[in-house]
């Protein structure tokens, strides 16, 4: 917001200002630092598919199994 708009505002608009402009900026860096997170465990293989971790025990078919029974 440019400066001669913010010295008309009331100080509790200017506040209000303020704090969604934090919102944002946090929000913005939340999505940074999730992304990263993710990143980081794709790269170390921590993160792994679920669906490709089925072994096909009791009554369960592997994930590459597409025959019915």
């Amino acid at each position: 917001m440019n400066e001669a708009k913010r010295d008309a505002l009331k100080p509790e608009e200017e506040l209000v200002d303020v704090l969604l402009d934090f919102i944002i900026v946090s929000a913005t860096l939340a999505k940074k630092v999730t992304q990263a997170v993710r990143e980081r465990q794709i790269k170390e293989g921590a993160y792994k598919d679920v669906k490709n971790e089925r072994t096909g025990c009791r009554d369960q078919r592997p994930a590459n199994c597409g025959c019915r029974h």
